[in-house]
């Protein structure tokens, strides 16, 4: 069975109608803590063969509003045991970044050729600053591929872009991208991915 995890219903709101039995949706909340402790719950008592989380991200330039990313790994922007010798965003007993899965990686590229590649952090605010590198931030991704790295379990992250660090009107521009347009490009993405017959 595939799994498609999101944080929000504002994400999937388009596609939580599937009726395909080999496709589960999981909706996990926001933060990390949920985002964790929903995945792994859902993990105790199904058999899962590989992990798509779809989801809304804010960006550094050069992305843009709308811009379709694939995750290639994830970090935490908020976790720094860095005085103790490990890398900053590194949970001790865990690699400092999470790999998606080649495999799943190349299916996507092949049924979406267009999509565009980039690192994700996570963190538990909502970060409006900007960085020195081009990256995606989110709230839940890191949590999840840390769930699928203890559980050996695949995992790939697909996000869309809804907010750019240092972009006017901030806060009101990610609300209007939120209310509709991001769910319409999930469900998009979704149907190329698990629907279209190629």
């Amino acid at each position: 069975m595939i799994l498609v995890v999101a944080a929000m219903k504002e994400e999937i709101k388009e596609i939580t109608d599937n009726k395909d039995n080999d496709i589960e949706i999981l909706l996990t909340g926001v933060g990390k803590v949920n985002a964790a402790v929903a995945l792994s719950e859902y993990l105790s008592s199904h058999s899962v063969e590989a992990i798509y989380n779809l989801g809304f991200s804010g960006a550094t330039e050069p992305f843009e509003v709308g811009d379709l990313v694939l995750v290639g790994s994830a970090t935490y922007h908020d976790f720094d045991l860095s005085i103790f010798g490990y890398e900053r965003g590194q949970v001790p007993g865990f690699p400092t970044h999470f790999n998606s899965d080649e495999k799943l990686i190349k299916n996507i590229q092949s049924k979406i050729p267009q999509i565009m590649k980039g690192q994700l952090y996570t963190g538990d605010y909502f970060k409006t600053e900007h960085t020195g590198e081009p990256c995606l931030f989110d709230m839940e991704g890191t949590a999840l591929y840390q769930v699928a790295h203890q559980k050996n379990i695949p995992i790939v992250s697909i996000k869309v872009v809804s907010d750019v660090m240092g972009m006017e009107n901030h806060f009101q521009s990610y609300r209007k991208f939120e209310a509709q347009k991001g769910a319409d490009m999930l469900n998009i993405v979704f149907n190329k991915l698990f629907i279209e017959v190629e």
